[in-house]
């Protein structure tokens, strides 16, 4: 099998406004399929919720969450296929990142602070309510 390049890749995900209150899970859904697929990341980062130029799917306003990894280019077709079927996001670009240094890539690193945020949102969500009894028939 010939030797296949390793590339770093810049990924921009647009989720939809409900995932900021399950940032963890939006999170952990960028890296399931990434490391599934054999990527490194190198780093990820929120950022931002944002109104959106038009609604899509009847969003109005979407979560961005920005990502850094390196994957061979075998491998990014797969990626991009998963991204695409993935019901939780609503849009992805991934571009090849040959304009910044590994350098640049990793100053954006926010993954503790994406934790940190995730982990306040999980805490102050109030728990959800206990099903009601049925009245019974009189």
């Amino acid at each position: 099998m010939p030797n296949v390049p390793t590339v770093s890749y810049e990924a921009m995900f647009l989720f939809p406004q409900g995932a900021t209150a399950d940032l963890k899970g939006a999170v952990e859904h960028i890296k399931d399929i990434l490391t599934r697929n054999g990527a490194t990341i190198i780093a990820l980062k929120k950022w931002g919720d944002r109104p959106l130029a038009y609604p899509i799917d009847k969003q109005k306003r979407g979560l961005y969450i920005l990502c850094y990894f390196s994957v061979t280019t075998d491998k990014l077709g797969t990626i991009e296929r998963s991204f695409n079927l993935s019901e939780q996001i609503i849009r992805q670009l991934i571009v090849r990142a040959d304009h910044l240094t590994l350098e640049e890539m990793q100053a954006a690193e926010g993954q503790a602070d994406l934790l940190i945020e995730a982990n306040l949102r999980a805490e102050s969500a109030p728990a959800p309510a206990a099903p009601a009894a049925a009245a019974p028939n009189a």
